[in-house]
């Protein structure tokens, strides 16, 4: 038997992420997928500050950016229905996004992004093993027993260790093996082409990423398409979706699928190369929890929905940074176990709400296909109304506005993106007296939800330590690791506090003082509106840049408070 901290199923973004930020911890696992490699097709590609900041915290921030639009299409050579600013490029929305993260937006394909979390958590002793199948597992007084099966040679052998991590994708056997329902349904079937066709004389003049294709010559399997961009202009992915749900599965030929894609560009004469295909399922299913014992389940595992609004890998992304630290913290003896029990506690609103958000836009999709009519009789209809100068042409008209506008929640969706937090979790300690805000005037899809109340995520705010160094992040002081602790003028004590209690072998405990010649001064007076508290109060942050903890003024105490509230948070550990 091979003995491991943490074994953990799937490589895929909430595996490979999981992997790395245990090794950043210095905690081995040991990575097995079912898959020959990495991924080998761009499949998830957007990713949101969000995720971008815990790519950040790990020191693998990558920017690629080719977002601005999004556009609908009877063709790309032919008549445009319309087109949306997308992803932070709305001209009076840009300033929300420079607001709310020091991270931008980024289109990295998946098939980029995985071998290097891969390399990077194997360089820190992570280890990746492929074409590996789960096969079962059992629970014992100190680990789990997992009994794994080679596919090149299927031969079966069995793994030891302290905690199982299942991160294997929506049709996780880890997951089944627990015996977790599945609430919810599959809703139908989509097909994708990755393909090599140079197509800049169509895009290059309206940049985007999502370009959708709605013409009545489709065949029922390709009713809508999308060409989603991998390498402009000359390499996407086309998504094709049929006119219906239901849960037959289409195989078309490569001669049909060259056609449909000549269809879709409005022009045959442009050379196509099929680099693969595959087909997918749309979903709306969450786990009813996320962890038994032991075992602990993350990623599209727990929560399976459409790719509206590009929130499956930046939740996986989330989801390990969530787990990895709780459970580095209870392998190196920081936190009890019962910090672990926080994850459903904290994750599962968070997964729950993404699947509704995906397939409340996906239906947000289907009332504009519906408008404009996917057949040739109801296209000449609709599109007669919307040239008609009659009172039925101005409705047709607005109806379409409005249609466009709500599948704008997609691409224009900070909050969603960015909105994620853990109210009463046993992993934040919230003060007598404290309140949490009101945000019922937040739009909580295009809006940030901004507070240091315990269990909202640290507000991004731009620092400097003084006129002649450049800016830092409230987020790049924290995480990495460790708890952060802001004060400012006034709240020496806790800093004293806190160097106090980081020399006793205990958690990693860093304190900043900020304000006027502080260890950092407050460049643009933001931290003064977002902070909460007042200048000899304190704010805790995890080391998943969460808010643990709030106190408005200096207490008698610090050292005794402090070590009170680290306590709760972690657990007691005896």
């Amino acid at each position: 038997m091979e003995e491991v901290p943490v074994l953990i199923v799937g490589a895929g973004p909430s595996g490979a992420t999981t992997a790395l930020l245990l090794a950043d911890l210095g905690i081995k696992s040991l990575v097995v997928s079912r898959h020959a490699s990495t991924a080998n097709t761009p499949r998830a590609h957007i990713f949101n500050q969000r995720a971008m900041e815990v790519l950040r915290d790990a020191g693998l921030e990558t920017k690629l950016m080719n977002l601005q639009h999004a556009s609908w299409l009877d063709s790309l050579n032919g008549e445009e229905y319309g087109r949306l600013w997308a992803w932070g490029n709305k001209p009076n929305q840009k300033g929300d996004y420079e607001a709310a993260s020091p991270c931008v937006m980024s289109d990295i394909p998946q098939s980029a992004l995985e071998p290097v979390l891969v390399e990077e958590a194997t360089k820190l002793g992570a280890e990746f093993r492929f074409s590996t199948s789960f096969v079962s597992f059992k629970e014992v007084k100190d680990g789990v027993i997992t009994t794994l099966r080679d596919r090149n040679d299927n031969r079966e052998y069995t793994v030891v260790s302290r905690y199982l991590v299942g991160a294997d994708g929506a049709r996780s056997s880890v997951l089944d093996s627990l015996g977790i329902k599945v609430v919810g349904r599959q809703l139908n079937t989509a097909f994708n082409v990755h393909i090599k066709a140079d197509l800049t004389k169509f895009l290059s003049h309206r940049p985007g990423s999502l370009n959708w294709v709605l013409n009545t010559e489709a065949p029922e399997w390709s009713a809508v398409g999308n060409f989603r961009l991998v390498k402009p202009w000359n390499e996407f992915v086309v998504s094709m979706h049929p006119s219906t749900k239901h849960s037959q599965t289409f195989q078309p030929s490569e001669e049909d699928v060259i056609k449909r894609i000549h269809q879709m560009i409005g022009d045959n004469t442009v050379k196509i190369e099929v680099l693969s295909t595959f087909s997918w399922t749309i979903n709306d299913q969450v786990a009813e929890r996320w962890q038994e014992g032991r075992v602990l389940c993350i990623g599209d595992a727990t929560h399976r929905h459409p790719p509206i609004n590009g929130l499956g890998s930046n939740t996986c992304i989330s989801d390990a940074f969530n787990l990895a630290w709780k459970l580095g913290y209870v392998l190196k003896g920081w936190a009890s176990t019962s910090l672990l029990d926080s994850l459903t506690i904290e994750r599962k609103p968070v997964g729950d709400g993404v699947v509704r958000r995906a397939n409340d836009g996906m239906e947000a999709h289907r009332r504009l296909w519906s408008l404009l009519g996917l057949d040739p009789e109801g296209r000449k209809k609709a599109t007669d109304l919307m040239q008609s100068s009659t009172a039925a042409g101005a409705e047709m008209r607005e109806k379409i506005r409005i249609a466009l506008e709500a599948t704008e929640d997609e691409v224009q969706a900070l909050g969603i993106q960015m909105n994620q937090r853990y109210l009463s979790s046993p992993a934040t300690v919230v003060e007598p007296g404290d309140t949490a805000p009101d945000l019922s005037s937040v739009n909580p899809i295009r809006q940030v939800w901004i507070s240091t109340f315990p269990g909202y995520h640290l507000p991004h705010v731009w620092l400097a330590t003084g006129g002649q160094s450049e800016r830092i992040s409230t987020l790049d002081l924290s995480g990495h690791g460790g708890f952060t602790l802001f004060t400012g003028i006034g709240g020496d004590s806790w800093v004293q506090a806190a160097q106090v209690l980081s020399g006793l072998n205990k958690a990693p405990l860093r304190a900043y003082t900020i304000g006027f010649r502080c260890d950092y001064m407050d460049c643009y007076r933001d931290w003064v509106k977002v902070r909460g508290v007042s200048e000899t109060g304190v704010v805790l942050v995890r080391p998943d840049q969460f808010v643990g903890w709030r106190c408005h003024e200096l207490v008698q105490d610090p050292v005794g408070k402090l070590s009170s509230v680290l306590e709760q948070i972690l657990g007691s550990q005896g």
